[in-house]
């Protein structure tokens, strides 16, 4: 059986000692109040707490002031719940203590079905946005949108779809052209109607602003939790870009690299950032210009793959010990 043990001092240090992850459930007559620090983050006072990155899922759904957990606010204060037993299940194999049960960590990403993605050649449109039903330029959730359909697919009323836009990507990577086609989801809407030449529909989710001209897609459903691979085998990847195309990636910001399915890459799978290391020899002996040595790579960071595609994937940051770019490598 498992238990969860804890020592507190007059100093307020806590350190938890526990087996378990999100799946064991939680005790919520039972722990304290932490106060947010400048630099915290979920997945790294999961870590302290419950000696875990993976159980910070459990954390934020025990706070629900918490609206991003992406974002937490510097002076708010949380409850941290210790976690309750493991209740007997006979159904299954008699586990000892010292065994224990096998269990597989996972990652809750809920805005899974939003995320950007890379293909070798475009999405087919069913549709472009014509125009908002008032004008406006930038529509947003409940505006109400005209489309021409482009006849390659059907839209039917009721039915769920996204807005979507693509973007060429060409980057030069360890001496090779990677060539690719980037979509983001802008929002998503439902059918309302059939007209002569158009369809009606309402913006029923929106994440960034929809324009004219913007295409329709069908629903693309991911699934929001994935079982976590901590140690899959090398590859040697790099960051292609941003989803927003930011020069830096930070923490928990949208990637994409160079390698997907047909490289065995998989979701869940957590690899870690490498940067170039070089250092110069020579500029104390007057030599100009300096004569550069190359070292080990760097270890800037984490990530963990949400998507994959035949050519690419999408992934998420999920820590930096240094500013990550496009361009650093992925192993």
């Amino acid at each position: 059986m498992y238990q969860t043990k804890w020592i507190a001092n007059i100093s307020g240090i806590i350190v938890f000692l526990f087996f378990g992850f999100l799946s064991t459930g939680w005790a919520q007559d039972s722990g304290f109040y932490y106060t947010i620090q400048k630099g915290d983050t979920l997945w790294d006072l999961s870590q302290r707490f419950y000696n875990s990155q993976w159980d910070w899922p459990g954390l934020w759904e025990m706070n629900k002031d918490i609206k991003n957990p992406h974002q937490i606010v510097p002076g708010t204060k949380i409850r941290v719940f210790l976690k309750s037993e493991i209740p007997p299940n006979p159904a299954k194999e008699e586990i000892t203590e010292t065994q224990g049960p096998k269990i597989t960590p996972s990652f809750a990403y809920s805005q899974m079905d939003h995320i950007g993605f890379i293909r070798k050649t475009a999405e087919s449109s069913l549709g472009n946005i014509l125009r908002e039903k008032d004008g406006n330029l930038m529509m947003s959730v409940d505006d109400i949108i005209y489309i021409k359909p482009t006849g390659s697919g059907n839209l039917i009323p009721g039915k769920r779809y996204q807005i979507f836009t693509t973007e060429a990507i060409k980057e030069t990577i360890n001496g090779q052209v990677f060539k690719g086609v980037k979509h983001l989801i802008k929002a998503e809407l439902k059918v309302l109607e059939h007209n002569v030449s158009y369809v009606t529909a309402v913006i029923t989710k929106s994440f960034r602003d929809a324009n004219v001209d913007d295409r329709i897609m069908a629903y693309y459903e991911r699934p929001a939790l994935l079982s976590v691979q901590e140690n899959p085998a090398p590859i040697d990847a790099a960051i292609i870009c941003s989803e927003d195309n930011t020069i830096m990636v930070n923490d928990y910001k949208i990637a994409f690299i160079n390698k997907g399915k047909l490289d065995n890459i998989i979701p869940g799978q957590i690899y870690s950032v490498l940067q170039e290391n070089k250092s110069a020899l020579g500029a104390s002996d007057s030599i100009w210009p300096p004569k550069t040595v190359p070292l080990a790579p760097l270890n800037s960071g984490k990530l963990i793959v949400l998507h994959t595609e035949d050519m690419a994937s999408t992934v998420m940051i999920l820590s930096s010990k240094k500013d990550i770019y496009p361009g650093d490598m992925v192993n």
